[in-house]
């Protein structure tokens, strides 16, 4: 499937109107390892608003108390790490492995 340039992925809905995913294993809810094989067909910029709420999802992630920080906590947290982030996107085995410290 690498060569197209896109597949639908087919859901049902029930009666909240919540979709789900129709297969069983690869799945955007899934494990990690089946979010990490998707990738979306058609990209679009994050924006501000979308990287706030990135930061926040990687000081959840992250653990050690630092779920439990407000919104304006788990930003600065993340703010103060952002060195070693880039270091472990570029070095993920050689880095600086900041994230060998988190909980998660």
């Amino acid at each position: 499937m690498r060569e197209e340039d896109g597949f639908y992925y087919p859901h049902n809905l029930d009666f909240r109107g919540r979709a789900y995913p129709m297969h069983p294993h690869l799945s955007h809810l899934g494990s990690d390892l089946c979010q990490g094989v998707l990738e979306y067909a058609e990209g679009r910029p994050l924006g501000k608003c979308g990287l706030c709420w990135l930061k926040i999802h990687l000081a959840n992630k992250y653990g050690g108390g630092i779920e439990k920080l407000s919104h304006e906590g788990k930003l600065a947290f993340v703010e103060n790490q952002l060195f070693d982030i880039f270091d472990s996107a570029a070095n993920p085995v050689d880095g600086n492995c900041w994230w060998t410290n988190a909980e998660d």
